[in-house]
């Protein structure tokens, strides 16, 4: 293998590890082109008009053909959030995590589960994992790029309106 350019050991590494190649330095890369494509695409379509039974469908057909996409499991974890699974709703933002413990989006919405159960300290723990997320990409970033870090000022906000309708 020593012959070969490195351009193809890179395309035959990415090819056997795809995990690898999705994931993504923010942790919050769309998916490429493959199999359950069109699952993935309806189940983000599902999302987006609230038809939480659609994203759970269609994200688990995604699942079965790509095991390792972390983000159809965090979105099959809101779902489920959504319809007062909680059970569920962790197991599948933990699936996530363990695939891609940087998927901010999985991080932050595991944290407003947390908050939905009256579980503040878990909720405060993603928080402070959600602030070495951005801390890690500001670090990777020039000063005149600093990465968009949503997901922990949506959680941070969460926290402060759950603190204050719980005195």
């Amino acid at each position: 293998m020593r012959s070969l350019p490195n351009f193809v050991l890179l395309a035959l590494l990415a090819t056997a590890t795809p995990a690898l190649a999705i994931t993504g330095a923010g942790g919050n890369a769309p998916p490429p082109t493959a199999a359950g494509a069109d699952d993935y695409a309806a189940g983000l379509a599902a999302f987006e008009q609230q038809d939480w039974q659609g994203v759970i469908d269609h994200m688990a057909r995604v699942t079965e053909e790509r095991p390792w996409e972390d983000e159809a499991y965090n979105r099959m974890g809101f779902a489920y959030r959504k319809l007062g699974d909680y059970g569920r709703a962790l197991e599948f933002y933990d699936k996530a995590l363990r695939l891609n413990p940087h998927n901010r989006g999985a991080l932050e919405y595991l944290g407003e589960a947390y908050l939905e159960m009256d579980r503040l300290r878990d909720a405060q723990a993603m928080l402070d994992r959600l602030d070495e997320e951005c801390q890690r990409l500001a670090a990777g970033s020039s000063e005149d790029q600093q990465p968009d870090c949503q997901e922990r000022e949506d959680l941070e906000e969460a926290i402060a309106v759950y603190r204050a309708a719980k005195p």
